[in-house]
């Protein structure tokens, strides 16, 4: 009988970014143990085997993923090769687990419902993106959808594989989109220069949180999110939804995105 995947965390002391990755692995129902420890502290066992049972032995960590202060051997890892177990860094068990998704990092300090907006987006165009992102009660939120797209936390992600590109490259419609800040209003642009144009929002009410907002509804609408959706989901937009209307600029419609996929019936 094969034992039970199992992944021995080691991160150093406080790291919140370890918790962030015990709660993505949790999300994808892999079991772990955590340790935060210092690079020179000495092997506890405590914990790290499991219960003795004879029908169903818990037989401890299968593989062991460490964050970069713990490069060099120190007395966990010397443990984990006598136990003949995979080890592997933090950056290359992500690029390897990521490897045929689409990541989207994003930093926004709107939340719809304890999720970020561009999640938002997504899953109501029918995406059904993953999620993980440090909630508004200092905890970790991690939920696995069923499309290729994870929406993730833009620091966290630096943190650990640094500016590295990550994940599947994809399409972007409007690989020229834009915005454009007027005193009331936001107007979006497909090509601004051709005066392709999606539409026109309501600023919003918080301008030191504006630009990284305006990048997540720009980076939707280049995935293939429609303007209607995007007007459906901004609630701070009031009665603004038509004023993109007599315009005579050419509206924006877009084909089927690409990359959407039910990993789990395909």
């Amino acid at each position: 009988m094969w034992p039970t995947r199992k992944i021995l965390i080691l991160t150093p002391h406080g790291s919140e970014e370890g918790l962030g990755f015990q709660a993505l692995l949790e999300a994808l129902q892999i079991q772990t143990i955590l340790r935060q420890v210092s690079a020179d502290e000495p092997l506890d066992l405590t914990s790290l085997m499991g219960a003795k049972d004879e029908d169903f032995p818990d037989l401890g960590p299968t593989e062991i993923v460490y964050w970069p202060e713990f490069e060099f051997e120190n007395d966990y890892r010397q443990w984990g090769e006598s136990q003949g177990l995979l080890q592997e860094s933090v950056e290359d068990f992500l690029h390897r687990l990521w490897e045929q998704e689409v990541i989207l990092p994003v930093f926004e300090s709107l939340l719809q419902e304890g999720r970020p907006l561009l999640w938002e987006l997504l899953s109501e165009a029918g995406y059904e993106p993953s999620l993980l992102w440090y909630g508004a009660d200092r905890h970790w939120v991690a939920e696995q959808g069923r499309g290729l797209h994870w929406v993730v936390s833009e620091n966290w992600l630096k943190a650990l594989v640094k500016d590295m590109p990550i994940g599947r490259q994809f399409k972007r419609w409007f690989p020229e989109g834009d915005w454009v800040i007027s005193e009331a209003f936001v107007d979006f642009y497909a090509e601004r220069e051709n005066f392709r144009y999606f539409g026109r929002l309501q600023r919003y009410p918080e301008p030191e949180a504006e630009e990284s907002i305006y990048r997540s509804i720009l980076l939707g609408l280049q995935m293939g999110v429609s303007w209607w959706e995007v007007k459906k989901n901004i609630r701070w937009n009031g009665n603004a939804i038509e004023r993109d209307r007599g315009t005579n600029r050419e509206e924006c419609f877009v084909e089927e995105p690409e990359y959407v996929e039910d990993r789990w019936y395909s």
